[in-house]
Parts: C-alpha cells; structure tokens; sequence
C-alpha cells in the first residue's frame, strides 16, 4: 500500500469508548495520541480561547453524537496540522484516520470543520452544520481520502471549500492528470455494493438519509 491507502477509515476502533458530557473531557479525549471512540451526550460550549475556537482532533479517533440534545456550540474541530506553504507529501504525522458522525455543530467563531495539511481518510457523516463564521466543513492543503456523505448544511453561507487557493497548486491539485471528457466511468460497485436510486428519488431520498439521527 502507499502512505495514503490505509485500506480504509476505522477511526477509533480497536480502542477504548469513552463519553464526553463536560468541555474538559471532550478535549482531553479528542487530543489524546491513541485509537478512541468519543461518545458525546448534552451540550459542549467549545471557548474561543487563542485558538479562534477551532480544537485539534488527533489520529485515530470516532466523535460520535447521542441522544436528542447533543451537539457542539461555539467552536469548530480542526484535522490537520498547522498551515506550512512548503509541506507538499503525507509528513509522518499527518493526521489521519477520523470519523465525525450524528453531530450538530454550530455557532464557530471560525470553521465549523476544517481538514488540512495532507490529512487523510477522515469521514464526516449524519452531521448537522449551521451558523458557522467562516466555512462549515473546509478540505484544503493537499487533504485526501475524505468522505463527506448525508450531512445536513443550513443558516450558513460558506458551506463547503474544496482547496484554499488557486495559487496553491504545490498543495491542492484536484487530479494528478488531464481532465477526461469523454470515455468510460469505472462502476461503483466495482468496489462496494450499491443500489442506484432513480433521478425522479433523488429530492426525497437525499433529505431523508441526512443529518443528525439518521446513522
């Protein structure tokens, strides 16, 4: 494999479930430097701080909401490193292999998530964004293997950015090759099984697969 196919997101498997229900907890489990499940419970006021309200999330982990009134508020989650202009390839600890899943998350001062620096495998699904400063989930610096399915976005302005500059091209090239127009499209269920759903399905199927409570 290379350095970017891990085969697949776990996230957090194969470690310890842990829940949040306070601030402290939840930022004391998402930093920490091993596999993690965090199961979130109640509201979590995530501060402004130094930070302009965005708290890293570590390798490895599963932030995973329950119950009814679960969500984030105030502050966004960052996967990735700090901004560096001349880091181009997956650094040894690049952030990887997170999944964010059944979260309302609201109210950041800055992005409600934001994924850089050659982070990679990261899967956000069944969240809720609204009413974020800036983006409600940015994917930039050379990020890659990211999924992004059924989430809801409303009462919010910037919803997704995909790469921060187009003069950034060292970093965020959307392919590697000349753009194809026509020819062939590899069959999706050449690698996992599915079901097309009809074009007339789409505009009741999509609403009722996302967001919060719907995993």
């Amino acid at each position: 494999m290379t350095a970017l196919d891990q085969g697949g997101t776990t996230g957090g498997a194969g470690g310890a479930v842990v829940a949040a229900t306070m601030t402290a907890q939840f930022l004391h489990h998402i930093a920490l430097l091993e596999p993690l499940v965090v199961q979130v419970r109640g509201t979590i006021a995530l501060s402004t701080g130094t930070s302009d309200g965005m708290h890293d999330v570590a390798s490895d982990k599963t932030i995973a909401g329950l119950g009814g009134d679960t969500r984030l508020v105030g502050g966004g989650l960052n996967i990735g490193l700090p901004a560096d202009d001349d880091v181009t390839s997956p650094p040894a600890n690049a952030v990887h292999n997170v999944i964010i899943r059944n979260l309302p998350i609201t109210g950041a001062t800055d992005d409600l998530i934001n994924v850089q620096m050659v982070s990679h495998h990261s899967w956000i699904d069944h969240n809720d964004f609204s009413d974020g400063d800036d983006g409600a989930v940015d994917v930039k610096r050379g990020s890659d293997f990211l999924t992004v399915p059924r989430n809801r976005f409303h009462d919010h302005d910037k919803t997704l950015l995909l790469g921060h500059d187009d003069d950034n091209s060292a970093q965020d090239v959307e392919c590697n090759h000349e753009i194809e127009v026509r020819g062939s499209v590899v069959e999706p269920r050449t690698y996992y099984a599915c079901t097309p759903h009809r074009a007339v399905e789409v505009p009741t199927t999509v609403p009722a697969g996302a967001g919060v409570g719907r995993v």
